[in-house]
């Protein structure tokens, strides 16, 4: 039987046909890729999966629909199977196709797109335009440290184009002038046009459009369902690296009952970023924020840059406290690669509710 809560968590057990056995019998091999299919939904708590060429009776939490596609991981055989959700697709709008993402982070896309418009004899403008946003901002917040370059940054990141568009054309009088400028700062915007203009030319441009797509999609799932938002930002730094440093923020959910003035009651603001430097490897900061008390720690995969940030640990401190911050703990991790470098999206579909357990 399986058992799906929602989009970003998944409680999957399968029954196939009438033998129940254990993970040692399933067929599936740790860490392998299952691919499975809804052939049929019989009601609305029952559908059969096809899965490696074999029928299974699925029991959901959510409404499937014939056609709809799960692809998950292998994540422990014993004492069930438990399988961790990589990627669900499903053929009704609304519902975000996590591997374009994925793609879109590994490959890199908004290097490619940027390296083509740099190239490009006849795009002055949008070299500008695109070296403000990956350039001058971020080189802006590393000099002077100031939370406004990060919130600008963020603000252009393309993910609120919408919100923003839809703040302006609400206006009673607006101006082409207006409109020029907001795309002039947004990233999807800039897209959009690059595209437009360009008849197909840059189909980096289309693709990275579709992955900016899917994360809106997954963002207002995820801010719906946990408060969570994840945040591509394309930075270049003064070595001409160019990464995407990768910003997942988790905003205090409704106070629980009875406790909304009590401390317990309080969730903290979380903040999770990462980025992998070309001289120092990937680090990951994960940082919780509760009124003017705030810990966290480093994780970071390359033991001489844990020697670096752990020596600069006072410094940092002692910068949050002049912004008036109570620091309760700060410290840092060695952790293998794998784990450092694990893409924050997975945490919006990832949870201690989300493992598929598998009874075949």
């Amino acid at each position: 039987m399986i058992g799906l809560d929602n989009l970003s968590s998944l409680n999957i057990s399968i029954i196939s046909g009438k033998q129940k056995g254990s993970g040692e019998s399933s067929g599936f091999v740790e860490n392998e890729i299952i691919k499975g299919k809804v052939l049929e939904v019989l009601d609305s708590e029952t559908a059969i999966l096809l899965i490696n060429g074999r029928n299974y009776t699925a029991g959901t939490r959510i409404r499937l629909k014939s056609g709809d596609l799960l692809e998950m991981k292998v994540k422990e055989l014993l004492p069930v199977p438990v399988l961790t959700p990589v990627d669900t697709r499903h053929d009704r709008p609304g519902i975000s196709n996590v591997s374009v993402i994925l793609s879109a982070l590994k490959e890199n896309l908004w290097k490619s797109v940027f390296d083509k418009i740099n190239a490009g004899g006849n795009l002055i403008a949008e070299k500008a335009l695109w070296n403000q946003i990956a350039k001058d901002l971020p080189g802006k917040l590393l000099n002077d440290g100031n939370p406004e370059s990060l919130r600008k940054m963020i603000e252009n990141s393309g993910i609120f184009w919408e919100a923003k568009l839809k703040n302006i054309t609400g206006q009673k009088a607006i101006d082409s002038n207006q409109i020029r400028q907001l795309i002039d700062s947004d990233l999807k915007g800039l897209l959009l046009r690059l595209i437009s203009e360009t008849d197909g030319e840059y189909p980096d441009a289309q693709r990275l459009l579709s992955a900016m797509k899917n994360m809106q999609i997954l963002d207002r799932l995820g801010f719906e369902q946990d408060g969570k938002i994840f945040i591509p930002l394309p930075v270049v730094i003064p070595d001409g690296h160019f990464m995407i440093v990768q910003l997942l923020l988790q905003f205090p959910q409704k106070e629980e009952e009875g406790h909304e003035d009590s401390a317990e009651g309080k969730r903290p603001l979380k903040i999770s970023l990462l980025l992998e430097l070309s001289k120092l490897g990937p680090i990951r900061a994960d940082f919780a924020i509760k009124g003017k008390m705030i810990e966290g720690v480093f994780k970071i995969a390359v033991r001489e840059t844990l020697k670096l940030v752990e020596s600069g640990i006072p410094e940092f401190g002692k910068s949050l406290e002049e912004r008036g911050f109570i620091i309760q703990s700060i410290g840092c991790m060695l952790k293998k690669s794998e784990i450092v470098t694990q893409p924050l999206l997975m945490e919006m579909i990832q949870t201690e509710d989300n493992n598929i357990n598998l009874v075949a």
